[in-house]
């Protein structure tokens, strides 16, 4: 690998600069060869480049960084001209390009002069810069001001942006008020940095909350795609619960929960708990929205405009966290047919529900005696993994009952899975012999069971 200070030097910044800290300097000797040809080939151009933003953030507090930002002085144009098929013109308007390496993708932004964000979302007009300087001055928070130059091994941090991830600090860079006009999507960002480790949350500096609190209407000239982003990032990550109580209490989750406006505060403090570390954004989703009807809450991730799979799946496992399965060995067999991996997801959410003051949208009353009870028999019963397939097939029935067919049929069918499931049968003739017990010649097949849950 190509060691940072055998790489060409480019143009100097602007902004006066002091020598990496040891985690720094221990991060930049394992940047791969693609990042450090990226560089080079900038530099040889006689441009400024410098690595910005998160990755730098990310590499301070020992974190992995899946993006790495770089800012350069050199056009747009001129580096689709370098990089050639490497190059995608992913936002030229804008001033970015992405740089394909054999291991990844690297955004190239050109340093810019912006004029005001008149509609609280994206500059009026961009201009192409050289001052790195005035480039992280436009940045939303100190600790994403800071850049590197790899070559020199220089830190630039104008803002002391050190010093605020120090002090697990979020502070807006310089006017609070002007970066929440410029574009109200930093209001959530704050919140979101705000939960960073497993400590206590990071605190809001009193001017950025202040700014908040003024600004936060203008979260709806956001587009709603990108409120979902940012929701999406908290909901995802470790123990967001606090965050959005926060976020509840300062009159702000309702611009992104703009339907259900009002969430309970017992689910903020719930889904921080361990149970639900493991669970998919759906799953948490669910959750913090099982006080509305499914129906609302699908409404909601549409207004969202988030992705039809993530609404069927919510949705799912919304509708089945209303209920809970009965405490008999063969109704936890369905229980596990039906709901797979997700079968310990709710059963771990129904446990810690128990005793606190949650109101199901179903109504049902979950108490810790018919948790326990219920999870004495799961942990008794063998759970396939993954649905199991009918035995049987309609042939084989309608050769055993002769007159039966159509939807009678299909539900008698319906019937035998589920009998086949709740007694773990393996053969044909148990099957048969779970048949010649049915009554099948009579009822309404309405009322005859399916392997469903609930």
């Amino acid at each position: 690998m190509v060691e940072g200070p055998t790489l060409t030097k480019g143009l100097p910044a602007d902004v006066e600069g002091e020598p990496c800290p040891p985690q720094l300097v221990r991060w930049l000797a394992t940047l791969n060869n693609d990042l450090l040809s990226i560089l080079e080939t900038i530099a040889e151009e006689g441009e400024g480049v410098w690595l910005v933003g998160g990755c730098v953030r990310d590499a301070w507090l020992g974190t992995p960084s899946t993006d790495v930002d770089l800012c350069t002085t050199c056009t747009p144009d001129r580096l689709l001209t370098l990089f050639g098929d490497r190059a995608i013109p992913t936002g030229v308007d804008f001033g970015t390009v992405t740089v394909k390496g054999n291991d990844g993708h690297f955004e190239i932004t050109t340093l810019r002069t912006e004029s005001l964000y008149r509609d609280g979302r994206r500059p009026e007009q961009v201009n192409w810069g050289t001052s790195l300087k005035e480039d992280l001055s436009r940045r939303d928070f100190t600790f994403n001001s800071m850049a590197v130059d790899v070559a020199r091994q220089l830190l630039y941090d104008p803002y002391n942006g050190l010093n605020d991830l120090r002090g697990r600090t979020v502070r807006a860079v310089g006017d609070a008020g002007l970066r929440c006009e410029e574009d109200a999507l930093r209001i959530l960002r704050a919140y979101r940095f705000m939960r960073r480790d497993d400590g206590p949350l990071w605190a809001l500096e009193p001017t950025l909350h202040a700014a908040i609190l003024e600004h936060r209407g203008r979260l709806n000239m956001v587009a709603i795609e990108r409120r979902w982003m940012e929701l999406q990032k908290m909901v995802s990550a470790s123990r967001p619960g606090e965050v959005l109580d926060r976020m509840q209490n300062d009159g702000v989750l309702r611009f992104v929960f703009t339907d259900l406006t009002v969430l309970n505060p017992v689910l903020f403090h719930l889904i921080d708990q361990p149970a639900f570390a493991p669970m998919g954004l759906n799953q948490r989703l669910a959750f913090l929205m099982c006080e509305h009807v499914t129906k609302d809450a699908v409404a909601q991730l549409q207004t969202l405009r988030t992705s039809k799979d993530l609404q069927r799946s919510t949705a799912m496992f919304h509708e089945q966290l209303g209920f809970l399965p009965e405490a008999r060995k063969t109704s936890l067999r369905v229980f596990n047919h039906v709901m797979g991996s997700a079968a310990e997801h709710h059963l771990a959410a129904h446990e810690t529900m128990a005793e606190h003051s949650v109101n199901l949208h179903t109504g049902l009353e979950t108490n810790l005696e018919g948790i326990i009870a219920v999870k004495r028999l799961w942990d008794q019963i063998e759970r396939p993994i993954g649905p199991q397939p009918c035995l049987v097939d309609g042939h084989w029935i309608m050769a055993r009952t002769g007159a039966v067919e159509g939807m009678r049929l299909g539900r008698l069918k319906q019937w035998l899975h589920r009998i086949q499931i709740e007694e773990g049968l393996t053969t044909l003739a148990e099957m048969e012999a779970a048949l010649s017990k049915l009554p099948y010649e009579h009822g309404d097949v309405e009322a005859w069971p399916r392997p469903v849950f609930p």
